[in-house]
């Protein structure tokens, strides 16, 4: 009997390991597609900005064997910007699989994958990522500020919002990852952010590929921490 149940959990262990496995050489084929569209759609769609072909990869392990979240992040610059000079910001890709990047009881009492599109002065790196609960700490200890939506009518898109620093846009959304293929993710991905770097607003009834595929943020107060 008690053979039975250790091949049975063995049995249970194998399975789940080859379905992540395929699951993860999905997302390498994502984090490729992305990087392949972005720069030719942002060139012909993208009216002030542009982005370089530099292309920054970071992981997040949670130990050796397993990876809870990656995150693809590229440059984005003003179109006249001249050569060499810093960024505007950074538009990132967190593709996030377990854990504290996909989980508040807020959101959903059942976690699943997700895709936080970040704008943001910085790549998304080992220590600095979007996560649940979200802690005021981490984005106002050197500048004073405060979280809202940056659409008063919908809940998609949040945005810390700096007291003394206006010049600094930065903004997240998030959308179910296993709702994204080859053929809506520019809608899905792009063309949102574009609209919100260039007019610093969502308007949904412009972007029907995000119907039932964004995540509706719940109030505030319920996900956002001290």
């Amino acid at each position: 009997m008690e053979n039975n149940i250790t091949r049975t959990q063995g049995i249970a262990i194998t399975s789940a390991l080859n379905e992540y496995k395929k699951f993860t050489e999905e997302v390498e084929v994502l984090k490729s597609t992305i990087s392949d569209k972005i720069k030719s759609y942002f060139d012909k769609n993208a009216k002030q900005y542009k982005i370089n072909s530099t292309k920054y990869i970071t992981r997040k392990f949670n130990n050796g064997w397993f990876c809870e979240w990656t995150s693809l992040s590229v440059p984005i610059s003003e179109i006249n910007d001249r050569k060499g000079k810093k960024p505007y910001g950074y538009l990132s890709f967190q593709l996030c699989f377990s854990g504290e990047t996909v989980f508040h009881k807020a959101i959903s009492e059942k976690p699943f994958p997700l895709i936080h599109i970040i704008f943001w002065e910085d790549m998304v790196y080992q220590d600095s990522y979007f996560r649940y609960p979200v802690r005021e700490s981490e984005y106002f200890q050197d500048y004073s500020g405060k979280f809202s939506f940056i659409d008063d009518e919908n809940k998609y898109v949040l945005s810390p919002l700096y007291d003394k620093l206006e010049y600094i846009n930065c903004w997240t959304y998030s959308v179910e990852l296993m709702r994204i293929n080859s053929d809506n993710i520019e809608d899905i991905l792009f063309k949102p952010a574009i609209e919100l770097l260039e007019s610093n607003q969502l308007i949904l009834s412009n972007n029907k590929a995000l119907d039932g595929v964004i995540i509706e943020y719940p109030p505030l107060e319920a996900f956002i921490i001290e």
